[in-house]
C-alpha cells in the first residue's frame, strides 16, 4: 500500500468535526417518477391508470406504480409479474429512443434554471442553483413541499443555509411544474447543500412530492439508511470488504478508526467513504458533456449463422447511427460487443475496436447524415471482420448478444447540440435587455473580500502578494476575456471553471499576450 504522511489530525475526529462545514451550496436532485412507464402513458394515454409493466425480453425492467402495488417489482421475471398481475399490461422497452428523446427534453427545460446540470442517466439529473439564491432577500420564503424531519426545522444553521435551502426548494417546485406542464411529466426533487444529500433526502418521499433537508438533519438522515450499502458509491465489492471489518451499519462506519479503514481500503476510498457516511459530499455538480461513444446493444436468446449475426447488426446499425446522427459528430472508431454462450451454458462478453474512416467521398464541411449504401456496406464488412477475431467461425458457436458503439468524436469542434453552455452567456439569448459596455477591472473589493468565509480570503489574499493588475495590460485582458459572440457583462460574473470552459476555443484561435491565472481573484475585483 501507498505510504503517506497523514498526520495526527487525520481521524475520526477530523471527519466528525468536517461536519459542521459551512453548507454554501443549493443542490436540487430531480428523480422522474417510474420514467420509463411514464413515457409510455405519456405516448399512449389509454395506459394511465392500469398496471404497466415495461419488458426487454424475458424481464419487466421496470412498472408504474399501479403495477409495484400489485406486487410486482423492478427486474422480475414477466413470467413472475403475471403470475402476481394477471391484468398486467406489458410494453416493450427494447428501443431506448423514445426514452433518450424524452430524457433530453427534460434536460434542456432544467437547463433553463441553470447551466450546471448533470445528467445521471436517463431519469435523473443534479442542478446547482446556488447562483440564483438571493443571499439576503427582504421576504424570508416559506418551504415547499415536506420538511425531513419537521420537527427540527426551526433550527437555524448559523451560516445561513436554511433561508437558502427553502428558497432552492421554491424553485425545485417550479421546475417540477414547469416539467409537468411541457411535458405532462411528474417527478420527485431532494434539496439540500450537497448531491449526496439532495439524492437521499428526495427518496424519502415518493411519488410526485419534493423533500427538503435542513443542516441540523442530515446526520440523521445519515443514520436513517441503517446499512452503508445504501450510500450511493458503496457497491457490493466495498460492502463486502466492510463487512469484513465488522462495519455493517452506518455509525460503525462513522466510528471506525480510519487507520484501519486506510489499511483495507487505501487512503483515497477510505476517506471518502468515511465523509459519506457523515452526509459530508464536496463533488460538484458536473455540466454533461456528450458522450465519449454512442451505441446500442441487444440481446437475443442464441444465434448460430454468420448470416443471422448481419442480419442483426444490419437492425442494429440503423438505430445507432440514428443517435450518432442527431449527436452531429463524426466518428472514427467503431467496437463491436458479442456475448458468447459456451457449451456449460458460461457466458463471455468480448470487445473489439478498430479504426474506421467514413469521410472518402464526403466534404470535410458537410452535415453528418445517414449512411449512404457504400458506408453502410463498409460498416457491415468492419463489424464482421470483428467478429471474426472474436469468435472462431469454423467451429460452433452461438451468441446472445451484439452491441455496437461508436467513438473517436472531433473535439473542440462547434456542433449543434443543443445543450452548449455557451448559449446562456450570449447577448441574444436576452434580446429585450440593452447591457451596458463592460468597464475594466480594477483594484480589488475589499468589502467583499472582508465578507468571504476564512479559508477563501487566505487563498485570495496569498494570490494578491504575488499578483496584482497591471493598468497597461488590463485593456489586452479585458478583450481577450470575453470570447466573441459572448455577453460581457455576464461572462463576468461567471465561476472561474464556467469562464475557462468558454475560453478554451478562443486560446486556440489567438495568442495570449498576458498569461492570466484562473483563480479565486476573478470574483473579487470591482467592474
Amino acid at each position: 500500500m501507498e505510504e503517506e504522511d497523514l498526520g495526527d489530525d487525520f481521524s475520526y475526529n477530523s471527519v466528525a468535526i468536517q461536519s459542521s462545514e459551512k453548507h454554501e451550496r443549493v443542490i436540487i436532485h430531480i428523480d422522474i417518477d417510474c420514467f420509463y412507464a411514464q413515457v409510455e402513458m405519456i405516448l399512449n394515454p389509454s395506459l394511465c391508470g392500469k398496471p404497466l409493466g415495461i419488458k426487454q425480453k424475458n424481464i419487466v425492467v421496470t412498472c408504474n406504480y399501479e403495477a409495484r402495488a400489485l406486487g410486482v417489482e423492478k427486474l422480475m421475471s414477466i413470467k413472475t409479474a403475471l403470475e402476481k398481475c394477471p391484468s398486467l399490461v406489458l410494453a416493450n422497452g427494447e428501443d431506448l429512443k423514445k426514452y433518450r428523446d424524452m430524457s433530453e427534453k427534460i434536460y434542456q427545460i432544467l437547463q433553463s434554471f441553470s447551466p450546471f446540470v448533470e445528467k445521471l442517466g436517463l431519469d435523473e439529473n443534479f442542478i446547482d442553483i446556488s447562483h440564483k439564491i438571493n443571499k439576503s432577500p427582504e421576504i424570508k420564503p416559506e418551504v415547499s413541499g415536506h420538511i425531513f424531519e419537521e420537527k427540527n426545522s426551526d433550527e437555524t444553521c448559523a451560516c445561513g443555509c436554511t433561508d437558502r435551502l427553502k428558497e432552492g426548494s421554491i424553485i425545485a417546485q417550479e421546475m417540477r411544474n414547469q416539467l409537468k406542464s411541457e411535458l405532462g411529466i411528474t417527478s420527485c426533487a431532494g434539496i439540500a447543500c450537497n448531491k449526496l444529500l439532495a439524492k437521499l433526502v428526495g427518496a424519502t418521499h415518493k411519488p410526485n412530492q419534493q423533500t427538503t433537508l435542513f443542516s441540523a438533519s442530515s446526520l440523521n438522515l445519515m443514520k436513517s439508511l441503517k446499512h452503508p450499502r445504501n450510500i450511493p458509491g458503496i457497491g457490493s465489492a466495498m460492502n463486502r470488504k466492510l463487512e469484513v471489518l465488522g462495519i455493517d451499519t452506518i455509525e460503525k462506519l462513522q466510528a471506525a478508526d480510519l487507520f484501519k479503514l486506510i489499511e483495507a481500503l487505501g487512503v483515497k476510498t477510505a476517506n471518502q467513504i468515511q465523509q459519506l457516511s457523515f452526509g459530508i459530499d464536496d463533488s460538484r455538480v458536473k455540466i454533461t458533456d456528450r458522450p465519449k461513444s454512442i451505441g446500442a446493444e441487444d440481446g437475443f436468446p442464441t444465434i448460430k449463422s454468420e448470416t443471422e449475426v448481419r442480419k442483426k447488426l444490419k437492425c442494429l446499425l440503423d438505430r445507432v447511427w440514428e443517435l450518432v446522427e442527431k449527436d452531429g459528430r463524426r466518428p472514427s472508431q467503431v467496437k463491436l460487443t458479442v456475448r458468447k454462450l459456451h457449451a456449460t451454458n458460461h457466458s463471455v462478453r468480448e470487445a473489439r475496436q478498430t479504426a474506421i474512416d467514413l469521410t472518402t467521398g464526403v466534404p470535410s464541411n458537410a452535415p453528418l447524415g445517414p449512411l449512404s449504401e457504400n458506408q453502410e456496406k463498409k460498416v457491415i464488412t468492419t463489424l464482421m471482420n470483428l467478429f471474426e477475431k472474436v469468435v472462431n467461425c469454423d467451429e460452433s458457436w452461438q451468441v446472445t448478444l451484439l452491441g455496437i458503439s461508436f467513438s473517436g468524436f472531433p473535439s473542440g469542434i462547434e456542433s449543434p447540440a443543443k445543450n452548449s453552455i455557451n448559449k446562456y452567456f450570449t447577448s441574444s439569448s436576452r434580446p429585450n435587455e440593452t447591457l451596458p459596455p463592460p468597464t475594466k477591472r480594477g483594484r480589488f473589493d475589499e468589502s467583499v473580500l472582508q465578507e468571504l468565509p476564512d479559508d477563501i480570503r487566505q487563498e485570495v489574499l496569498e494570490d494578491m502578494k504575488c499578483q496584482i493588475p497591471s493598468s497597461s495590460t488590463s485593456q489586452q485582458s479585458a478583450d481577450f476575456d470575453c470570447p466573441k459572440g459572448v455577453d460581457p457583462q455576464v461572462f463576468r460574473e461567471l465561476p472561474v471553471e464556467i469562464q475557462k470552459e468558454l475560453l478554451a476555443g478562443e486560446k486556440n484561435k489567438k495568442p495570449i499576450a498576458t498569461k492570466k491565472p484562473n483563480n479565486l481573484l476573478q470574483y473579487f475585483r470591482k467592474v
